[in-house]
């Protein structure tokens, strides 16, 4: 046995003390994670950069890479960590103290039995006590490059066991190796148990998958999202070993991550994003760096492991943080609820504005000047002409006017394109700003307005000779009719119109029906937008002659008729507005027309026969009007003779007589009733209205 000892070569070098500490300490520091100190003062770099101009080149500077610049900024937000990723224990052994000169020795061994090798280390090296399970067995070639101390020692015997199957553990002040699997060895007179780790920053289901390398066979461990937590179940010696591990796994990483929001005063702040990712992006694993661009911002969020890159990276934003030459970049904004060109319209005609003012302070004009319209451009094409026209005199602008370089150098120029429906608007970020605040405004979703319309034809006979008007307020009628005090109706000259509750106008069209004939020609329900135009149009278009025109120079020249087709029948076109407390103004245009033969020119063309009203109307949602007063008087001119003498020339008139005779007079009436669409629940309260008329329509009854 001593000879087999001899074979093995242990030199324990205790000579030299100075030179063991200060390769100790050496070592201590090579294991030691980096350390960042911060002063308060460093967080003033996460500001935005000063003012002034640079080349764009990083100026020369005497101080040392990554200094600390205490200038204070003027916004922003900093916070820097501590560049540390795992547990402060994540490297450190309690299972051997520490003495103040530790001994070191050079562990060689060549082909040793492993129990041999665990029994010299364990005597030799570590002086603890070991029991070793005989089933353990293999041979071992050790060799250490330089003298190890207690530590180093008992990791190398552990990687040792482990090559070989086997496992090291801990009872009391005695450690035991034992063959993996073998519960009863490895364990000794451990107990059973249970704990519960909770888990406060990793994934329980990652911090399980973590720990079950290190975990001992028959070592059970669960995880639970909910509460956050892992139940592991086994030897007290082993959970203790888990429970390390997971504290050194389970930290906030964010308190390593250092973070920086820097605002930007010209350039883009996705332009600088990608330039600080290409000079940065180099770094991998702890010193990782991420550059995110915040457009709404105009902003950098910079997000790193070690706290010296986001300096660095500050330090550079100083110098990208110019745009080109005037400041002026473009932006893009997608609209999303009306057409691009009407708001690029409005924009315009305000900054178009705004630059005639400006140039009238400083030139101004004398007051007998004769005045001045501004002219916008054409939006509807993104290649148009300059969004801001200057004043031109009443007369339409030329192609010099258009291009003119004034007009190009305005400080923000807004066009539209149509095939996207977005603006394009050039200018400086902070007069941007002001452009997307009066965009946002602008950009809102219209009011929606149903419009339901009911146009009547009713029959004038002897209870209505005087009209419709005269028959509801005579008297001489079965029903009290009242107006609705919610509305209030413009005058309508010539004609009459009331306000309704839906109920009342569903009266009056009943009470027609008992005296006389009612004829509903048309009755459509159409939603409009809030100051857009709803046209209804029942009828025919018919071909009218302009214009006849005739060569002069060349003899029998055919006879050149211009044509154009005129809308005839009833066109009813209702704009509604409506205001903030819930009034609709409606702007309704009223026409019945009808072709009759042409009996005051001599032009072979039909003459048409108009009854048209133009009113405007305020009603509140939901209030039924009427609208009536258009008579027609249906006239016939009969002409009687004595048979084959009236139909004689120059002498037939004198055997001939005529008479003018009326066959009935009806009288248009017209039913509106606006209801404002506000919400998605009135959308939908009135579509469920209307399916309930139309299964009404199969019961006989519309209402």
């Amino acid at each position: 046995m001593l000879r087999k000892k001899r074979d093995i070569y242990v030199t324990l070098r205790n000579n030299g003390v100075a030179l063991f500490i200060c390769c100790f300490l050496t070592a201590c520091i090579a294991d030691r994670p980096e350390q960042v100190q911060q002063s308060n003062s460093d967080l003033g770099l996460m500001g935005t950069a000063p003012s002034y101009r640079t080349s764009g080149k990083p100026a020369a500077s005497s101080t040392v890479a990554g200094a600390a610049d205490t200038r204070l900024p003027a916004s922003g937000f900093a916070e820097l960590g501590t560049g540390t990723f795992v547990g402060q224990n994540a490297q450190a052994n309690t299972e051997i103290d520490d003495s103040p000169n530790p001994t070191k020795a050079s562990l060689n061994f060549v082909n040793a039995d492993i129990q041999e090798f665990t029994r010299v280390v364990f005597d030799e090296v570590l002086k603890q006590n070991v029991v070793i399970d005989p089933a353990v067995t293999g041979r071992v070639t050790v060799r250490s490059s330089a003298p190890a101390d207690k530590k180093v020692a008992l990791d190398m015997v552990r990687q040792v066991l482990e090559m070989n199957n086997a496992i090291l553990s801990k009872q009391g002040n005695t450690y035991r190796v034992a063959i993996r699997g073998d519960r009863q060895m490895a364990r000794g007179a451990s107990k059973e148990s249970i704990r519960i780790l909770p888990v406060r920053f990793i994934d329980p289901v990652q911090a399980k998958t973590a720990l079950q390398p290190f975990a001992a066979s028959g070592t059970e461990i669960t995880a639970n999202n909910e509460g956050r937590y892992l139940v592991v179940a086994g030897a007290d010696v082993e959970l203790a070993s888990l429970e390390q591990v997971l504290a050194t796994l389970d930290v906030d990483q964010m308190k390593g991550r250092s973070l920086a929001l820097v605002p930007l005063k010209e350039a883009n702040a996705g332009s600088v994003a990608r330039e600080l990712g290409q000079m940065f992006g180099n770094e991998q694993g702890a010193r990782s760096f991420q550059a995110m661009p915040i457009q709404r911002m105009n902003a950098v969020l910079l997000i790193s492991q070690v706290p010296q890159s986001i300096l660095r990276a500050r330090q550079w934003m100083e110098h990208l943080d110019h745009a080109d030459k005037d400041g002026r970049r473009v932006f893009v904004y997608q609209v999303q609820n009306r057409r691009a060109t009407e708001l690029a319209t409005v924009l315009t005609g305000m900054f178009a504005n705004k630059a005639e003012a400006e140039r009238g302070l400083d030139n101004p004009v004398a007051p007998s000047l004769t005045t001045t319209r501004a002219q916008t451009a054409n939006f509807d094409k993104l290649a148009s002409a300059a969004p801001a026209q200057a004043p031109v005199p009443d007369s339409a602008p030329t192609e010099e006017a258009r291009a003119s370089p004034d007009k190009q150098n305005l400080p923000v120029q807004v066009r539209a394109d149509p095939s996207t429906n977005a603006l394009v608007v050039m200018a400086k970020p902070d007069d941007y700003e002001r452009v997307e605040r009066a965009i946002r405004s602008l950009d809102v979703l219209p009011t929606q307005v149903l419009i339901e319309a009911t146009i009547a034809e009713v029959t004038l006979n002897e209870a209505l000779q005087h009209g419709v008007q005269w028959y509801l307020q005579s008297g001489h009628h079965a029903f009290s009719l009242s107006g609705d005090s919610s509305g209030s109706t413009a005058a309508v000259n010539p004609g009459f119109n009331y306000a309704f509750g839906v109920q009342n106008a569903k009266v009056v069209i009943n009470a027609l029906e008992a005296v006389t004939d009612v004829e509903v020609i048309s009755s459509p329900t159409l939603t409009v937008l809030n100051n857009q135009t709803a046209t209804l149009k029942v009828g025919d278009q018919v071909p009218m002659i302009t214009s006849t025109s005739q060569s002069t120079v060349t003899a029998n020249a055919p006879i050149v008729n211009n044509i154009e087709l005129k809308d005839t029948g009833i066109i009813l076109s209702v704009t509604p507005r409506v205001n903030g407390s819930g009034v609709v103004v409606l702007d309704i245009s009223q026409e019945a027309s009808e072709v009759v033969p042409t009996t005051t020119s001599s032009i072979n063309s039909p003459t048409i026969r108009q009854r048209k009203i133009n009113s405007s109307v305020a009603v509140q949602s939901g209030t039924e009007i009427v609208l009536g007063g258009l008579i027609q008087a249906n006239r016939q001119t009969e002409k009687d003779g004595l048979p084959w003498l009236k139909d004689v020339p120059l002498v037939g008139t004198a055997f001939t007589s005529k008479a003018d005779r009326q066959h009935g007079r009806t009288e248009l009436l017209i039913l509106i009733r606006p209801t404002v669409l506000g919400t998605r629940a009135d959308i939908q309260s009135v579509t469920q209205e209307i399916k309930s008329r139309m299964r009404n329509v199969t019961k006989g009854s519309y209402y």
